[in-house]
């Protein structure tokens, strides 16, 4: 039985991110939108939860195919947990700037200050659309802003329409609070559990999750391989497209 792909988008952005690399696969895949950010489903308590709901549900949808999972940033935080008590229902795991912590603590100082994330909270409040805007560009190194890929992302997101307009339609306030999980969530006592087949893929200039915590996952999940991408930022697979998608293709085919 061939494999199936699922795919889980970062925060603030939603499944279009995937269009690309999961067509340059050529395989069947599931690829939906998390909640809140243009799901149905509401995004409704600061946890992973409501992520990982629509993992069970894609779970579900795949049937008995294996399933690859790959997941971006939010996504990859939401598949990691998921997969941290549920190993068994993943053939393999694709991290892609990802993070155990996405905050800083004194014994893991790779993520985001907190005093820095908790104000992106109040300002999501007050202004979403400029904070958003502060965020998108931090997705990519000042060198590759002005590309057309990054162009194109920062146009998509930075404006929000409705469905009809193929636009993403976006729930502030329940991105909020996908933010505020974010700001709370650590998964890092549960790693030592985690025994599956893992990639991690990470840009070395990534502002969102720096490279130091894909380092952490890469030592800390059982024979997880690292591959990182040299000046990449946060996103990889839209600034590398080619290489990021002959790496993930081959680490289907050794499986």
């Amino acid at each position: 039985m061939a494999d199936k792909f699922l795919f889980l988008h970062g925060w603030a952005t939603d499944a279009l991110v995937w269009d690309e690399t999961a067509k340059a696969l050529e395989v069947e895949y599931l690829n939906p939108d998390l909640p809140g950010h243009g799901n149905g489903l509401p995004w409704d308590a600061p946890t992973l939860a409501p992520a990982l709901r629509v993992i069970e549900k894609s779970l579900f949808e795949s049937g008995d195919s294996p399933v690859i999972a790959v997941g971006w940033s939010l996504g990859a935080q939401a598949l990691l947990s998921y997969a941290c008590e549920n190993a068994g229902a993943f053939k393999a795991l694709v991290l892609v700037g990802a993070t155990a912590r996405f905050t800083a603590i004194g014994d893991f100082p790779h993520g985001q200050p907190r005093t820095l994330v908790k104000r992106m909270l109040m300002d999501m409040k007050k202004d979403p659309i400029e904070t958003l805007k502060r965020f998108y560009a931090l997705n990519f190194t000042n060198e590759k802003l002005s590309t057309p890929r990054a162009k194109a992302f920062l146009e998509r997101y930075l404006h929000t329409g409705s469905a009809e307009s193929n636009q993403p339609v976006f729930k502030y306030n329940e991105i909020a609070i996908a933010l505020e999980a974010l700001y709370k969530g650590d998964l890092r006592p549960d790693l030592s559990g985690l025994d599956l087949p893992c990639l991690i893929m990470h840009g070395t200039l990534d502002n969102v999750c720096p490279i130091e915590a894909g380092r952490y996952l890469a030592g800390h999940i059982m024979g997880a391989r690292l591959v990182e991408f040299d000046g990449a930022g946060h996103a990889p697979f839209i600034t590398q497209p080619e290489r990021f998608a002959g790496i993930l293709k081959g680490f289907a085919r050794g499986l």
